[in-house]
Protein backbone atom coordinates (compact mmCIF):
# COMPACT_ATOMS: atom_id res chain seq x y z
CA UNK A 1 0.00 0.00 0.00
CA UNK A 2 2.97 2.36 -0.13
CA UNK A 3 3.96 4.95 -2.71
CA UNK A 4 7.69 4.81 -3.37
CA UNK A 5 9.59 7.10 -5.71
CA UNK A 6 12.83 5.71 -7.14
CA UNK A 7 15.26 8.32 -8.43
CA UNK A 8 18.92 8.55 -9.35
CA UNK A 9 21.31 9.24 -12.25
CA UNK A 10 20.63 7.99 -15.75
CA UNK A 11 21.86 4.41 -16.12
CA UNK A 12 21.92 3.72 -12.37
CA UNK A 13 19.56 0.72 -12.62
CA UNK A 14 16.06 2.11 -12.14
CA UNK A 15 14.62 0.42 -15.23
CA UNK A 16 16.45 -2.83 -14.51
CA UNK A 17 14.98 -2.95 -11.00
CA UNK A 18 11.48 -2.36 -12.37
CA UNK A 19 11.94 -5.09 -14.98
CA UNK A 20 13.17 -7.48 -12.32
CA UNK A 21 10.19 -6.86 -10.03
CA UNK A 22 7.86 -7.36 -13.02
CA UNK A 23 9.39 -10.77 -13.70
CA UNK A 24 11.09 -9.80 -16.97
CA UNK A 25 14.52 -10.50 -15.46
CA UNK A 26 15.79 -13.16 -15.77
CA UNK A 27 12.95 -15.15 -17.41
CA UNK A 28 12.59 -12.90 -20.48
CA UNK A 29 15.75 -10.79 -20.30
CA UNK A 30 18.59 -13.19 -19.54
CA UNK A 31 20.82 -12.10 -16.68
CA UNK A 32 22.85 -13.47 -13.81
CA UNK A 33 20.97 -12.88 -10.57
CA UNK A 34 21.41 -13.66 -6.89
CA UNK A 35 19.38 -12.90 -3.81
CA UNK A 36 15.60 -12.85 -3.65
CA UNK A 37 12.75 -10.71 -4.99
CA UNK A 38 9.14 -11.15 -3.91
CA UNK A 39 6.06 -9.33 -5.17
CA UNK A 40 2.56 -9.87 -3.78
CA UNK A 41 3.89 -12.75 -1.70
CA UNK A 42 5.38 -14.57 -4.70
CA UNK A 43 8.99 -15.16 -5.63
CA UNK A 44 9.71 -13.29 -8.85
CA UNK A 45 12.32 -15.88 -9.84
CA UNK A 46 10.04 -18.87 -9.30
CA UNK A 47 6.81 -17.53 -10.82
CA UNK A 48 6.07 -17.44 -14.53
CA UNK A 49 5.97 -13.90 -15.88
CA UNK A 50 2.51 -14.52 -17.36
CA UNK A 51 1.11 -15.44 -13.93
CA UNK A 52 2.99 -12.60 -12.21
CA UNK A 53 1.36 -10.16 -14.66
CA UNK A 54 -1.99 -10.60 -12.88
CA UNK A 55 -0.42 -9.22 -9.68
CA UNK A 56 2.12 -6.64 -10.88
CA UNK A 57 1.99 -4.34 -13.91
CA UNK A 58 4.90 -2.47 -15.48
CA UNK A 59 4.46 0.72 -17.50
CA UNK A 60 7.74 1.00 -19.37
CA UNK A 61 9.79 4.09 -20.23
CA UNK A 62 9.00 3.88 -23.93
CA UNK A 63 5.28 3.26 -24.56
CA UNK A 64 6.02 1.99 -28.08
CA UNK A 65 7.87 -0.92 -26.48
CA UNK A 66 4.63 -2.33 -25.04
CA UNK A 67 1.93 -1.41 -27.56
CA UNK A 68 0.92 -4.59 -29.39
CA UNK A 69 -2.16 -3.78 -31.49
CA UNK A 70 -3.35 -1.29 -34.08
CA UNK A 71 -6.37 0.22 -32.29
CA UNK A 72 -6.66 1.89 -28.90
CA UNK A 73 -9.57 -0.22 -27.66
CA UNK A 74 -7.93 -3.42 -28.88
CA UNK A 75 -4.77 -2.51 -26.99
CA UNK A 76 -6.54 -2.03 -23.66
CA UNK A 77 -8.53 -5.26 -24.20
CA UNK A 78 -5.44 -7.28 -25.13
CA UNK A 79 -4.45 -8.20 -21.56
CA UNK A 80 -7.91 -9.08 -20.17
CA UNK A 81 -8.66 -11.12 -23.30
CA UNK A 82 -5.51 -13.16 -22.67
CA UNK A 83 -6.85 -13.88 -19.19
CA UNK A 84 -9.87 -15.50 -20.91
CA UNK A 85 -12.32 -13.22 -19.12
CA UNK A 86 -15.92 -12.91 -20.29
CA UNK A 87 -16.70 -10.35 -22.99
CA UNK A 88 -18.75 -8.35 -20.50
CA UNK A 89 -15.87 -8.23 -18.00
CA UNK A 90 -13.37 -7.30 -20.71
CA UNK A 91 -15.59 -4.44 -21.92
CA UNK A 92 -16.13 -3.24 -18.35
CA UNK A 93 -12.39 -3.16 -17.66
CA UNK A 94 -11.61 -1.46 -20.96
CA UNK A 95 -14.21 1.27 -20.41
CA UNK A 96 -13.04 1.87 -16.85
CA UNK A 97 -9.34 2.04 -17.81
CA UNK A 98 -9.99 4.40 -20.73
CA UNK A 99 -12.07 6.69 -18.52
CA UNK A 100 -9.52 6.62 -15.70
CA UNK A 101 -6.68 7.69 -17.99
CA UNK A 102 -8.77 10.27 -19.87
CA UNK A 103 -8.47 8.73 -23.34
CA UNK A 104 -12.01 7.41 -23.90
CA UNK A 105 -12.28 9.82 -26.84
CA UNK A 106 -9.40 7.97 -28.54
CA UNK A 107 -11.04 4.54 -28.41
CA UNK A 108 -11.19 4.04 -32.21
CA UNK A 109 -7.86 5.71 -33.07
CA UNK A 110 -5.01 3.89 -34.79
CA UNK A 111 -2.25 3.55 -32.17
CA UNK A 112 0.40 4.70 -34.67
CA UNK A 113 -1.27 8.11 -34.98
CA UNK A 114 -1.15 8.91 -31.24
CA UNK A 115 1.19 11.49 -29.77
CA UNK A 116 3.86 10.37 -27.31
CA UNK A 117 1.75 11.49 -24.34
CA UNK A 118 -1.36 9.76 -25.68
CA UNK A 119 0.66 6.55 -26.10
CA UNK A 120 1.86 6.89 -22.51
CA UNK A 121 -1.71 7.11 -21.24
CA UNK A 122 -2.65 4.14 -23.42
CA UNK A 123 0.15 2.06 -21.92
CA UNK A 124 -1.08 2.91 -18.42
CA UNK A 125 -4.68 2.08 -19.37
CA UNK A 126 -3.62 -1.31 -20.74
CA UNK A 127 -1.93 -2.14 -17.44
CA UNK A 128 -4.84 -0.90 -15.33
CA UNK A 129 -7.18 -3.18 -17.30
CA UNK A 130 -5.23 -6.16 -15.94
CA UNK A 131 -6.21 -5.04 -12.39
CA UNK A 132 -2.81 -5.63 -10.72
CA UNK A 133 -2.36 -4.73 -7.05
CA UNK A 134 1.21 -3.50 -7.63
CA UNK A 135 1.97 -0.85 -10.25
CA UNK A 136 5.53 -0.20 -11.44
CA UNK A 137 5.88 2.98 -13.51
CA UNK A 138 9.17 3.76 -15.24
CA UNK A 139 9.24 7.54 -15.85
CA UNK A 140 5.51 7.77 -16.57
CA UNK A 141 5.62 11.57 -17.00
CA UNK A 142 8.44 11.52 -19.57
CA UNK A 143 6.07 12.07 -22.52
CA UNK A 144 3.28 13.91 -20.71
CA UNK A 145 2.59 17.61 -20.64
CA UNK A 146 2.32 19.18 -17.15
CA UNK A 147 -1.46 18.98 -17.05
CA UNK A 148 -1.34 15.37 -18.24
CA UNK A 149 1.26 14.47 -15.62
CA UNK A 150 -0.89 15.93 -12.86
CA UNK A 151 -3.95 14.07 -14.15
CA UNK A 152 -2.09 10.75 -14.19
CA UNK A 153 -0.73 11.17 -10.69
CA UNK A 154 -4.09 12.32 -9.40
CA UNK A 155 -5.47 9.09 -10.84
CA UNK A 156 -2.72 7.03 -9.24
CA UNK A 157 -3.34 8.77 -5.90
CA UNK A 158 -7.01 7.86 -6.13
CA UNK A 159 -6.17 4.24 -6.94
CA UNK A 160 -3.74 4.16 -4.05
CA UNK A 161 -6.20 5.57 -1.53
CA UNK A 162 -9.39 3.89 -2.75
CA UNK A 163 -8.03 0.50 -3.77
CA UNK A 164 -4.77 0.43 -1.81
CA UNK A 165 -2.55 -0.16 -4.80
CA UNK A 166 1.19 -0.31 -4.18
CA UNK A 167 3.06 2.13 -6.40
CA UNK A 168 6.77 2.13 -7.28
CA UNK A 169 7.54 5.06 -9.58
CA UNK A 170 10.97 5.63 -11.17
CA UNK A 171 11.32 9.34 -11.94
CA UNK A 172 13.80 12.16 -12.49
CA UNK A 173 11.13 14.86 -12.24
CA UNK A 174 9.66 14.51 -8.78
CA UNK A 175 7.44 17.60 -8.45
CA UNK A 176 4.27 15.94 -9.84
CA UNK A 177 4.73 13.12 -7.33
CA UNK A 178 4.63 15.33 -4.24
CA UNK A 179 0.83 15.15 -3.73
CA UNK A 180 1.29 11.39 -3.21
CA UNK A 181 3.78 12.08 -0.36
CA UNK A 182 6.13 9.32 -1.52
CA UNK A 183 8.98 7.63 0.26
CA UNK A 184 12.13 8.38 -1.76
CA UNK A 185 14.80 5.86 -2.66
CA UNK A 186 17.92 7.23 -4.34
CA UNK A 187 19.73 4.69 -6.52
CA UNK A 188 23.30 5.05 -7.79
CA UNK A 189 25.38 2.44 -9.63
CA UNK A 190 22.90 -0.29 -8.78
CA UNK A 191 22.72 0.42 -5.04
CA UNK A 192 20.27 2.32 -2.84
CA UNK A 193 22.40 5.14 -1.43
CA UNK A 194 19.73 7.14 0.43
CA UNK A 195 16.19 6.87 1.77
CA UNK A 196 14.04 9.91 2.52
CA UNK A 197 10.49 11.11 2.97
CA UNK A 198 9.18 14.00 0.88
CA UNK A 199 6.09 16.01 1.81
CA UNK A 200 6.64 19.10 -0.32
CA UNK A 201 8.81 20.98 -2.75
CA UNK A 202 11.02 22.31 0.04
CA UNK A 203 12.01 18.74 0.91
CA UNK A 204 13.31 18.16 -2.63
CA UNK A 205 15.35 21.35 -2.46
CA UNK A 206 16.81 20.38 0.94
CA UNK A 207 17.71 16.94 -0.39
CA UNK A 208 19.41 18.38 -3.46
CA UNK A 209 16.92 16.62 -5.75
CA UNK A 210 15.52 19.82 -7.26
CA UNK A 211 17.15 23.12 -8.05
CA UNK A 212 16.19 25.97 -10.35
CA UNK A 213 17.89 26.33 -13.72
CA UNK A 214 19.64 29.71 -13.88
CA UNK A 215 18.53 31.96 -16.70
CA UNK A 216 21.01 31.89 -19.60
CA UNK A 217 21.56 35.61 -20.10
CA UNK A 218 23.47 35.31 -23.35
CA UNK A 219 22.74 37.99 -25.95
CA UNK A 220 21.84 36.62 -29.33
CA UNK A 221 24.93 37.25 -31.46
CA UNK A 222 24.45 38.81 -34.87
CA UNK A 223 24.94 35.95 -37.31
CA UNK A 224 24.87 36.43 -41.05
CA UNK A 225 22.72 34.24 -43.19
CA UNK A 226 19.10 33.46 -43.82
CA UNK A 227 16.71 32.07 -41.26
CA UNK A 228 13.94 29.52 -41.59
CA UNK A 229 10.37 30.71 -41.85
CA UNK A 230 6.90 29.18 -42.10
CA UNK A 231 4.05 31.06 -43.71
CA UNK A 232 0.35 30.33 -43.13
CA UNK A 233 0.88 26.63 -42.37
CA UNK A 234 -2.17 24.38 -42.17
CA UNK A 235 -1.83 20.68 -41.39
CA UNK A 236 -3.77 17.83 -39.79
CA UNK A 237 -4.00 14.04 -39.82
CA UNK A 238 -7.80 13.92 -39.95
CA UNK A 239 -10.73 16.18 -40.67
CA UNK A 240 -9.71 18.71 -38.00
CA UNK A 241 -6.34 20.45 -38.60
CA UNK A 242 -3.75 20.54 -35.85
CA UNK A 243 -3.12 24.16 -36.70
CA UNK A 244 -4.25 26.67 -39.30
CA UNK A 245 -2.47 29.65 -40.84
CA UNK A 246 0.52 29.27 -38.50
CA UNK A 247 3.45 31.55 -39.25
CA UNK A 248 6.82 31.68 -37.49
CA UNK A 249 10.47 32.40 -38.12
CA UNK A 250 13.77 31.51 -36.48
CA UNK A 251 17.06 33.28 -37.07
CA UNK A 252 20.65 32.04 -36.90
CA UNK A 253 21.88 32.00 -33.31
CA UNK A 254 18.42 31.66 -31.77
CA UNK A 255 16.67 29.02 -29.64
CA UNK A 256 12.92 28.71 -30.10
CA UNK A 257 11.12 26.57 -27.51
CA UNK A 258 7.79 24.91 -28.30
CA UNK A 259 5.41 23.94 -25.48
CA UNK A 260 1.80 22.85 -25.22
CA UNK A 261 -0.49 19.92 -24.47
CA UNK A 262 0.00 16.46 -25.91
CA UNK A 263 -1.50 16.16 -29.37
CA UNK A 264 -1.24 19.91 -29.98
CA UNK A 265 1.09 19.59 -32.97
CA UNK A 266 4.57 20.13 -31.47
CA UNK A 267 6.18 17.04 -33.00
CA UNK A 268 4.30 17.58 -36.25
CA UNK A 269 5.68 21.12 -36.52
CA UNK A 270 9.23 19.77 -36.16
CA UNK A 271 8.55 17.22 -38.90
CA UNK A 272 7.23 19.96 -41.16
CA UNK A 273 10.29 22.13 -40.53
CA UNK A 274 12.51 19.13 -41.30
CA UNK A 275 10.69 18.41 -44.54
CA UNK A 276 9.39 15.03 -43.33
CA UNK A 277 5.78 16.16 -43.77
CA UNK A 278 4.17 18.37 -46.41
CA UNK A 279 1.77 21.08 -45.23
CA UNK A 280 -1.81 21.00 -46.43
CA UNK A 281 -1.50 24.71 -47.13
CA UNK A 282 1.16 27.34 -46.69
CA UNK A 283 4.91 27.07 -47.24
CA UNK A 284 8.24 26.70 -45.43
CA UNK A 285 11.31 28.57 -46.62
CA UNK A 286 14.78 27.21 -45.88
CA UNK A 287 18.16 28.44 -47.12
CA UNK A 288 19.63 26.40 -49.95
CA UNK A 289 22.02 23.72 -48.74
CA UNK A 290 20.84 23.96 -45.13
CA UNK A 291 21.99 20.95 -43.12
CA UNK A 292 19.29 19.73 -40.72
CA UNK A 293 19.91 17.68 -37.58
CA UNK A 294 16.95 16.11 -35.80
CA UNK A 295 16.49 14.29 -32.51
CA UNK A 296 13.27 12.28 -32.55
CA UNK A 297 11.00 11.94 -29.54
CA UNK A 298 11.66 8.19 -29.36
CA UNK A 299 15.36 7.31 -29.79
CA UNK A 300 14.76 3.87 -31.27
CA UNK A 301 13.14 5.50 -34.31
CA UNK A 302 16.52 6.80 -35.45
CA UNK A 303 18.93 4.11 -34.26
CA UNK A 304 20.01 1.81 -37.08
CA UNK A 305 23.40 0.23 -36.36
CA UNK A 306 24.48 -2.75 -34.26
CA UNK A 307 27.01 -0.96 -32.06
CA UNK A 308 27.37 2.47 -30.52
CA UNK A 309 30.57 3.02 -32.52
CA UNK A 310 28.82 2.25 -35.81
CA UNK A 311 25.88 4.47 -34.90
CA UNK A 312 28.18 7.37 -34.07
CA UNK A 313 29.94 6.93 -37.42
CA UNK A 314 26.79 6.52 -39.50
CA UNK A 315 27.61 9.70 -41.46
CA UNK A 316 31.36 9.21 -41.63
CA UNK A 317 34.27 7.82 -39.66
CA UNK A 318 35.51 9.44 -36.45
CA UNK A 319 39.10 9.35 -35.23
CA UNK A 320 39.44 7.04 -32.19
CA UNK A 321 40.59 9.91 -29.95
CA UNK A 322 37.66 12.10 -31.01
CA UNK A 323 35.21 9.24 -30.62
CA UNK A 324 36.45 8.50 -27.10
CA UNK A 325 36.14 12.18 -26.17
CA UNK A 326 32.58 12.39 -27.53
CA UNK A 327 31.43 9.26 -25.71
CA UNK A 328 33.12 10.23 -22.45
CA UNK A 329 31.51 13.69 -22.50
CA UNK A 330 28.11 12.06 -23.07
CA UNK A 331 28.76 9.53 -20.26
CA UNK A 332 28.72 6.71 -22.81
CA UNK A 333 32.38 5.74 -22.33
CA UNK A 334 33.08 2.03 -22.45
CA UNK A 335 29.98 1.39 -24.55
CA UNK A 336 31.63 1.51 -28.00
CA UNK A 337 30.73 -2.11 -28.78
CA UNK A 338 27.38 -2.17 -26.97
CA UNK A 339 24.16 -2.59 -28.93
CA UNK A 340 22.47 0.83 -28.92
CA UNK A 341 19.02 -0.64 -28.23
CA UNK A 342 20.42 -2.37 -25.12
CA UNK A 343 21.20 1.03 -23.55
CA UNK A 344 18.88 2.79 -21.14
CA UNK A 345 16.47 5.33 -22.60
CA UNK A 346 18.61 8.18 -21.24
CA UNK A 347 21.76 6.71 -22.80
CA UNK A 348 20.00 6.21 -26.15
CA UNK A 349 18.86 9.82 -26.02
CA UNK A 350 22.40 11.13 -25.46
CA UNK A 351 23.66 8.97 -28.33
CA UNK A 352 21.10 10.50 -30.70
CA UNK A 353 22.05 14.00 -29.51
CA UNK A 354 25.72 13.30 -30.20
CA UNK A 355 25.01 11.94 -33.69
CA UNK A 356 22.72 14.88 -34.54
CA UNK A 357 25.33 17.44 -33.45
CA UNK A 358 28.30 15.70 -35.09
CA UNK A 359 27.60 17.18 -38.52
CA UNK A 360 27.25 20.76 -37.20
CA UNK A 361 23.74 21.34 -38.59
CA UNK A 362 22.52 24.82 -39.37
CA UNK A 363 19.02 23.86 -38.19
CA UNK A 364 18.76 21.65 -35.12
CA UNK A 365 15.34 20.19 -34.26
CA UNK A 366 15.03 18.42 -30.91
CA UNK A 367 11.93 16.59 -29.65
CA UNK A 368 12.07 16.03 -25.87
CA UNK A 369 15.88 15.79 -25.65
CA UNK A 370 15.85 15.80 -21.83
CA UNK A 371 13.79 12.63 -21.38
CA UNK A 372 15.57 10.16 -19.11
CA UNK A 373 18.28 12.64 -18.08
CA UNK A 374 19.40 13.46 -14.59
CA UNK A 375 20.52 17.02 -13.85
CA UNK A 376 24.15 16.41 -14.81
CA UNK A 377 23.27 14.94 -18.19
CA UNK A 378 20.66 17.64 -18.87
CA UNK A 379 23.36 20.23 -18.17
CA UNK A 380 25.64 18.50 -20.69
CA UNK A 381 22.95 18.68 -23.37
CA UNK A 382 22.31 22.35 -22.55
CA UNK A 383 26.02 23.07 -22.95
CA UNK A 384 26.06 21.48 -26.40
CA UNK A 385 23.01 23.47 -27.47
CA UNK A 386 24.55 26.74 -26.30
CA UNK A 387 27.72 25.92 -28.25
CA UNK A 388 25.65 25.31 -31.39
CA UNK A 389 23.73 28.53 -30.78
CA UNK A 390 26.96 30.50 -30.39
CA UNK A 391 28.14 29.05 -33.73
CA UNK A 392 25.01 30.38 -35.43
CA UNK A 393 22.77 27.32 -35.48
CA UNK A 394 19.00 27.74 -35.45
CA UNK A 395 17.56 25.55 -32.68
CA UNK A 396 13.93 24.51 -32.25
CA UNK A 397 13.34 22.68 -29.00
CA UNK A 398 10.20 20.80 -27.92
CA UNK A 399 10.02 19.91 -24.22
CA UNK A 400 7.63 19.56 -21.30
CA UNK A 401 10.41 20.74 -18.94
CA UNK A 402 8.96 24.20 -18.53
CA UNK A 403 11.53 25.67 -16.06
CA UNK A 404 14.40 24.51 -18.24
CA UNK A 405 12.91 26.09 -21.38
CA UNK A 406 12.23 29.25 -19.40
CA UNK A 407 15.95 29.52 -18.66
CA UNK A 408 17.27 28.44 -22.05
CA UNK A 409 15.09 29.82 -24.85
CA UNK A 410 15.13 33.20 -26.55
CA UNK A 411 11.47 32.84 -27.57
CA UNK A 412 8.60 30.42 -26.89
CA UNK A 413 5.72 29.17 -29.02
CA UNK A 414 2.70 27.63 -27.28
CA UNK A 415 0.62 25.27 -29.42
CA UNK A 416 -2.69 24.24 -27.94
CA UNK A 417 -6.00 25.99 -27.47
CA UNK A 418 -4.84 28.82 -29.67
CA UNK A 419 -1.28 29.91 -30.40
CA UNK A 420 0.84 32.18 -28.18
CA UNK A 421 4.31 33.39 -29.19
CA UNK A 422 6.82 35.76 -27.65
CA UNK A 423 9.49 35.99 -24.97
CA UNK A 424 9.30 33.33 -22.24
CA UNK A 425 8.01 35.88 -19.71
CA UNK A 426 5.34 37.19 -22.08
CA UNK A 427 4.13 33.69 -22.99
CA UNK A 428 3.97 32.53 -19.36
CA UNK A 429 2.09 35.67 -18.34
CA UNK A 430 -0.51 35.16 -21.06
CA UNK A 431 -0.85 31.45 -20.21
CA UNK A 432 -1.42 32.29 -16.54
CA UNK A 433 -4.03 34.87 -17.50
CA UNK A 434 -5.76 32.24 -19.65
CA UNK A 435 -5.90 29.80 -16.71
CA UNK A 436 -3.23 27.46 -18.10
CA UNK A 437 -0.98 27.61 -15.07
CA UNK A 438 0.24 24.03 -15.61
CA UNK A 439 2.32 25.34 -18.51
CA UNK A 440 4.15 27.93 -16.42
CA UNK A 441 7.33 27.41 -14.34
CA UNK A 442 5.38 27.74 -11.09
CA UNK A 443 3.79 24.32 -11.57
CA UNK A 444 7.19 22.63 -11.60
CA UNK A 445 8.79 24.86 -8.99
CA UNK A 446 6.31 24.01 -6.28
CA UNK A 447 3.88 26.92 -6.64
CA UNK A 448 0.38 25.38 -6.81
CA UNK A 449 -1.46 28.58 -6.01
Amino acid sequence: GEVVALTGPSGCGKSTLCRTLAGFVPSLLRAGVSGEARVAGRSVFETEAAHLATHVGLVQQDPDAQICTMRVRQEVAFGPENLCLSAAEVNHRVDAALATTGIAHLTDRDTTTLSGGEKQRLAIAAILAMAPRVLLLDEPTANLDPAGAKAIFDTLAELHVREEHTLLIAEHRLAPLLPLEPRLLVLDEGRIVARHTARGHEDLVALGLRAAWPRQELPTPPHPGEGVSAHDLTFGYGAAPLFEDLSLSIQPGEILGIIGPNGGGKTTLLRLLAGLETPTAGRIERPNGLRVGMVFQHPHQQIFERTVRQELEIEGSVEPHDRAALLTAARLDGLDDAAPLSLSLGEQRRLTVVTALRTRPGLLLLDEPFIGQDRRNAAWIIGRLLEARAAGAMIVLVSHDIPLLSSLCDRLLYLGEGTIAGSPQDVFTRLAEAGRDAFTPGYWDGDRS
